[in-house]
């Protein structure tokens, strides 16, 4: 029996994208519990600068992505956000936070601000290396 016949493939959209985040938040659930939101953005004249995407999950924090306007940059807003999240991941008893990424992001940036690099996938695609890091709290 040929179960692709019955299938309808469709390319996601943001909405589908996000109910098929919610679903696998839902059974995550059922495993992962003791979870926290650690997502913030900042404001500057009514537009969004930077902002900060992070969950935790037991006594760990990752990032999902940070990321700061173009025409934001070197403010220190990326710092500022990293800074909030460590605090108050550290209030919450977090014990490590763990990142990605790319070679033409930002491996410095975090080197800088105490993050170790774990390994690195040379190249992950193009001539572009990706770097996953960990800071211990």
């Amino acid at each position: 029996m040929c179960v692709t016949s019955r299938m309808n493939i469709k390319r996601s959209t943001e909405e589908t994208n996000e109910i098929i985040h919610r679903m696998l938040q839902k059974y995550n659930a059922k495993y992962m519990s003791d979870t926290g939101d650690y997502s913030y953005f900042i404001e500057e004249n009514g537009d969004v600068a930077a902002g900060i995407v992070a969950n935790s999950v037991f006594d760990t924090l990752e990032v999902d992505y940070l990321c700061v306007a173009e025409e934001y940059r070197n403010r220190g807003y990326g710092e500022a956000l990293l800074k909030k999240i460590e605090r108050e991941a550290e209030a919450n008893h977090i014990k490590r936070i763990i990142l990605n990424t790319y070679s033409f992001q930002a491996p410095a940036f975090y080197e800088k601000l105490g993050y170790r690099q774990l390994f690195s996938i040379t190249p992950v695609f193009k001539d572009y290396s990706q770097y996953y890091f960990i800071k211990e709290l």
